[in-house]
């Protein structure tokens, strides 16, 4: 018996490499060696199985291959052995049967109407099967028998149940034969493993359509605990590098949405995939592309190649989209933590034409959630967003207060309406007693970061009634940064009006900064002037336990260290440099502007009386990486020469 590596295989990609000891050549461009595998799971005496080493690029991929069993290789010669044209059949009049099928109330009428069939076809004996199934779920059926009637009925239904077998194995349609193996009759499940072997067999011969292909993965997706059916599935790839001709816009996502079954193929589909989105993007309906997204989601998939093009039909498409469309899209772009130019400018787009015909304030919101995750200050996003609040502030839920305000002052942004804050405040009045005190929070900080100050607000928080209904100690250390920094930068404010923080925990230093900090170490010392004129991670003492109120790097006079620090004298302070690294995630997505907690830190130290350093912890890393010693000591040099002045 000679073993053949259908052609199928050769299409898949340009160089395709098979691992063993023989080979044998069909085409003058590739070779093939064929490895079988001695699986009693996968012994047929139809084909074999083996893998092939598939050259992608600079990617090499091991898949499983099915190898046809053929005992004549004169039969690659003949066209119909490879692909045979399906012919008018009786599968699509498959419903009808059914509909014949299920006039019959009893097994007798079943057999009735089988024999009064001239021809028992692959469909007239699946459709016998299915009403028995049917009838046998039927409660009193047992009862309305016979031990004598049983017996002969089971007899019948192996009889049908061999001519099925018979038949079906001979046919053409091979849609029968998905039919059959979707069906749910338990005296179907010992013969399914047969009916599997004899479709996959026919995807090596090319015979099943994308539509077939992806119903016979799903079907060995939902039955992936059987491990027979698990390794199956992985030597479909074949099929779909076959019939790559005839993905279009509406099937694609149908193999998407096999990839949670694939194993070790899922990378050749993938890549197979990706390259139709490519081609068809621009044909892709919402409703599929939204399907698309959540296969994504669920698979964790990231392509940068793959995302790019959602942004371009993201900004194709944005005209075409509903509120209920936007909303759904934006919120998989957040949850996929993806975001790109055409995607803000979309959102742009739609919020400068469309902004007075939303409806849906559940939109807006995801829109500012989409800005908060990538920190996007987009002003014209924002500024729309501000103009919907206001207007229909007076019917906002307390619950969507946060979302709607804490945006701006995280992102230090001023909406252009000069009374926003003032309004958001009559709002939060009338709402407070129905909100979190967490929510409370990030709202009070957001004002506090913008330099505004909802004291009315405040003196409700922080009065004597409200205050005994907290005891969450990370809700109080919030409360304590509130009154602190309201103590420090607002002259109105008679705080503080809390008492002292007794849940006091050390503040530790970011281990990106500390390891920074710790490798340019000697490049500090040597633009300083000496080791004793510089302290690391030094918190001010008598505030509250907050990163606002650590300094990474703190330059002082030579003979006073960080321990015997006169935190009281102004003069020794205004001598003092305050230098802050601040991280990737301390500037939005411009990269220039900090965000909030990052400016009232900034702040803060300023009305302390320490000039204020900021570095940038990528150009820190940058330098010491290249060893660029001579250009990391002009930057520190010239930051510190140019330190903020205390105010």
């Amino acid at each position: 018996m000679t073993l053949i590596l259908w052609r199928s295989y050769t299409k898949a990609r340009n160089n395709v490499l098979c691992a063993n000891n023989s080979c044998s050549s069909v085409s003058s461009l590739y070779n093939f060696i064929t490895r079988s595998l001695s699986d009693d799971k996968f012994s047929s005496p139809e084909f074999s199985n083996s893998t092939i080493l598939i050259e992608n690029g600079f990617n090499v991929h091991e898949l499983p291959v099915v190898v046809r069993k053929l005992k004549d290789i004169k039969a690659l010669d003949d066209p119909s052995s490879v692909e045979v044209p399906r012919t008018a059949n009786d599968s699509f009049n498959y419903h009808l049967i059914q509909e014949e099928f299920k006039q019959c109330m009893d097994l007798r009428d079943v057999f009735s109407l089988i024999t009064k069939c001239t021809k028992i076809t692959p469909n007239i004996a699946l459709g016998a099967i299915e009403r028995i199934y049917d009838l046998e779920k039927d409660p009193h059926l047992d009862n309305n028998m016979s031990n004598d009637q049983t017996v002969h009925v089971n007899f019948a239904k192996g009889a049908i149940l061999e001519k099925l077998l018979k038949v079906v194995m001979k046919t053409e349609d091979t849609q029968t034969i998905l039919n059959v193996i979707k069906t749910s009759s338990t005296v179907m499940e010992p013969h399914k493993y047969k009916f599997c072997d004899e479709l996959l067999i026919r995807v090596i011969d090319n015979k099943l359509t994308v539509d077939q292909l992806c119903d016979f993965a799903m079907f060995l997706n939902r039955h992936s605990s059987d491990q027979k059916y698990a390794d199956t599935i992985d030597r479909l790839w074949v099929g779909f590098i076959d019939k790559e001709k005839d993905i279009n816009e509406i099937n694609i996502v149908q193999i998407f949405s096999i990839l949670p079954g694939l194993r070790v193929s899922k990378k050749t589909v993938t890549s197979l995939l990706e390259q139709k989105l490519f081609e068809l993007w621009s044909k892709i309906k919402v409703t599929t592309m939204q399907d698309i997204l959540d296969i994504f989601l669920v698979e964790k998939y990231f392509s940068m190649q793959s995302y790019a093009i959602l942004g371009h039909w993201f900004y194709t498409n944005i005209h075409a989209l509903d509120d209920d469309e936007l909303l759904g899209v934006i919120t998989k772009f957040t949850r996929l933590k993806f975001t790109d130019k055409q995607i803000d400018a979309a959102i742009e787009k739609f919020l400068k034409y469309k902004s007075s015909k939303i409806k849906s304030q559940v939109l807006v919101i995801g829109i500012l959630n989409y800005c908060m995750q990538f920190k996007l200050r987009n002003k014209q996003i924002l500024e729309i967003c501000s103009q919907y609040f206001i207007a229909k502030r007076k019917n906002v839920p307390s619950s969507f207060l946060k979302s709607f305000i804490y945006p701006y002052g995280y992102m230090y942004t001023e909406p252009s309406n000069i009374e926003f804050w003032m309004l958001v405040e009559d709002v939060l009045l009338e709402n407070y007693l129905r909100m979190s005190i967490d929510d409370l929070c990030s709202i009070m900080s957001s004002y506090i970061y913008c330099g505004h100050y909802p004291l009315k607000l405040v003196s409700k928080i922080f009065s004597a009634e409200y205050m005994a209904k907290i005891n969450n100690c990370d809700i109080l250390k919030k409360l304590h940064l509130i009154d602190t920094a309201l103590s420090l930068e607002c002259e109105g404010y008679s705080g503080p009006l809390l008492p002292k923080d007794q849940w006091f925990k050390p503040v530790i230093q970011d281990s990106r900064i500390k390891n920074v900090i710790e490798k340019t170490k000697d490049s500090f010392v040597s633009v300083i002037g000496g080791a004793n004129k510089m302290s690391t991670a030094v918190v001010l003492p008598n505030f509250c336990s907050d990163e606002t109120y650590l300094i990474d790097v703190l330059l002082h006079p030579s003979d006073i260290s960080s321990s015997t620090f006169n935190w009281k004298c102004n003069t020794l302070k205004n001598e003092s440099i305050a230098i802050l690294i601040h991280l990737p995630d301390h500037y939005c997505s411009d990269n220039k502007q900090l965000i909030g907690p990052q400016v009232m830190k900034k702040r803060h130290l300023n009305i302390l009386g320490f000039k204020v350093v900021s570095l940038r912890y990528a150009l820190l890393s940058q330098f010491y990486i290249s060893y660029n010693t001579v250009a990391l000591k002009k930057y520190l040099s010239d930051s510190i020469d140019n330190a903020e002045p205390s105010l």
